[in-house]
């Protein structure tokens, strides 16, 4: 079976077979023109709102040709929203842009929990704008579902230099079950012990 035969049949698998994902290893034994062909084929599902794998496989096809056609649909809001968390971190990753981060903070409210928790997962770290915290915080405060709030916190505390390499495990645990406690005075005082690392 040929490379591109394989990645058409991805799209055919069954939900539990697709776990991994669309990855690298559908695109290395490809030619370039099965390349072009594997592009052309995920393009026509990404015009159509899209989704995390095909907006994904774009960039795994053509980085290059897709970060133009892929940065205008999001502008436009053309994608659906997990396409466009995607789409916001592939396109940071090629060209670092803080015009991307509202994307990201949008999507912290979404509706659907998978989605806020990617949000929260993908922003970048090294660009805490206020609207960020805000988002971050807003997220630990109020949301009630585990994995937005695991990634929401975890998240923030990256934003702040705290992580589990950069500090000791009882000083990361502190500020963790601070932010994760059940009591918002001391997800407040958490708060303020992060705002005064930067002062």
């Amino acid at each position: 079976m040929n490379a591109y035969q394989n990645f058409l049949n991805f799209f055919s698998m069954n939900n539990r077979e697709r776990l991994d994902g669309l990855n690298e290893i559908y695109f290395t034994g490809m030619t370039t023109e099965e390349r072009s062909m594997a592009f052309d084929y995920l393009l026509k599902l990404v015009h159509n709102g899209g989704s995390r794998e095909t907006v994904h496989g774009l960039f795994l096809a053509d980085a290059g040709r897709a970060a133009p056609i892929v940065r205008e649909l999001l502008d436009a809001h053309k994608l659906r929203e997990d396409a466009e968390i995607t789409a916001a971190w592939n396109l940071q990753q090629i060209a670092p842009d803080t015009a991307l981060l509202p994307v990201f903070i949008r999507l912290m409210s979404s509706a659907d929990k998978y989605n806020r928790a990617n949000a929260a997962f993908y922003v970048p770290a090294d660009i805490l704008t206020p609207e960020l915290d805000a988002a971050l915080k807003g997220m630990i405060r109020t949301d009630t579902e585990t994995l937005p709030l695991v990634n929401a916190t975890n998240k923030l505390l990256e934003c702040y230099g705290i992580t589990r390499e950069s500090v000791s495990k009882e000083a990361f645990s502190r500020f963790y079950r601070g932010l994760r406690s059940e009591k918002a005075g001391d997800k407040e005082a958490t708060f303020k012990r992060l705002a005064d690392l930067l002062s």
